[in-house]
């Protein structure tokens, strides 16, 4: 009769380890968001999905305040960026493991989440993958490699040429017009590194990793249906009238 009952009260005790093992996520997740209110957060607290995006969403709302203090802010979420192990959040997990490439030269993507003032999404690569110049009107972008490795460029705007010229394709007609970017960054951004852009600096980029990559990407505001962005054909082979760090570029709202 003794065995028995320890061996019920063994079975009821795992049980109701369990039971509560479930719940750590859940717990953990209160605890981090009541430590936040506190003002418990430092740059070394490691945040759980619910408590990265809690905070992101009062750093994002700083976008209305004018004049709005983009370097801070991306700053700010470079931080959360790097306060996270995406890997271990059970809903990015899910992206990575359930990866297919399904459009090959291409890159895949997932929102992990979205609202008007922030998106989150996953972006995963092979090698060769290559995301033209390109750029993302009136927002800023911070991504942090996840895994693997990206060669990313950064180009600002530095003067508008007065030609132009039309060009027809598929019964669409484009107008494309012709620029001179500033490069402002070129750098390899290694798994656990952040890189940012901002609305009107570094706002032009390319993407092009060295291996199969995975990043989480944070976008401010978020895409709408009407974001329309802007494809730039850089020519990288010589500076503009000499000048160094400068480029002639023609762009169009279609892809090259």
């Amino acid at each position: 009769m003794n065995d028995f009952k320890r061996r019920e009260f063994i079975k009821l005790s795992a049980l109701g380890f369990a039971s509560i093992a479930l719940q750590l996520n859940t717990i953990s997740s209160y605890a981090q968001k009541a430590n936040g209110h506190l003002g418990r957060w430092n740059a070394d607290t490691q945040l759980n999905w619910d408590a990265f995006l809690e905070r992101l969403t009062q750093l994002a709302k700083s976008q209305y305040q004018l004049p709005w203090d983009e370097k801070k802010y991306t700053n700010q979420v470079k931080q959360l960026l790097l306060q996270c192990d995406f890997p271990a959040f059970e809903n990015i997990k899910r992206e990575m493991e359930a990866y297919e490439n399904r459009r090959p030269n291409w890159f895949e993507s997932a929102s992990l989440h979205y609202e008007v003032d922030f998106q989150v999404s996953l972006f995963q690569f092979e090698k060769g993958e290559y995301i033209p110049h390109h750029d993302h009107p009136e927002m800023t972008g911070v991504l942090n490699v996840v895994s693997g490795s990206i060669l990313t460029k950064n180009y600002t705007i530095e003067e508008q040429l007065p030609s132009s010229r039309e060009v027809v394709k598929g019964g669409q007609t484009s107008i494309i017009k012709k620029c001179v970017l500033r490069e402002v960054s070129n750098e390899i951004v290694k798994a656990g590194n952040v890189s940012a852009l901002h609305a009107h600096d570094g706002n032009i980029h390319s993407v092009m990793p060295n291996e199969f990559t995975q990043l989480v990407d944070v976008f401010t505001p978020a895409y709408k249906h009407d974001t329309n962005a802007n494809w730039y054909k850089v020519n990288e082979d010589e500076f503009y009238q000499g000048q160094e760090s400068l480029f002639e570029a023609e762009y169009s709202r279609t892809k090259f």
